[in-house]
């Protein structure tokens, strides 16, 4: 059996990524994995759950005056995350 030429393992796995479907799964993950970080420690805490749904970011909050200032900066945040997936995910963040 010859050996065909090598290929990254990571150049690999994008591939079977995206024959499969599953990319925009793994970038809404990678979306929900940024918020904690993006947004610090005290609205980590604050956040109950958080979920994307027909590109809109739903964060469910325990703390009304949390809420009232992300909502101040929702569409900066929006963009900022984008920004760190590297592609728009998501367009619009939905605060509850």
């Amino acid at each position: 059996m010859k050996r065909q030429q090598a290929q990254p393992l990571k150049d690999i796995l994008q591939q079977i990524i995206r024959h499969d479907g599953m990319e925009p799964q793994l970038q809404q993950a990678r979306i929900l994995s940024h918020w904690d970080a993006l947004t610090g420690e005290a609205v980590a805490r604050a956040t109950r759950s958080k979920y994307i749904r027909d590109r809109k970011l739903f964060v469910h909050l325990n703390s009304s005056i949390v809420r009232q200032q992300l909502f101040m900066l929702r569409d900066e945040l929006v963009e900022k995350l984008n920004r760190e997936e590297g592609t728009p995910v998501i367009d619009e963040l939905v605060l509850r």
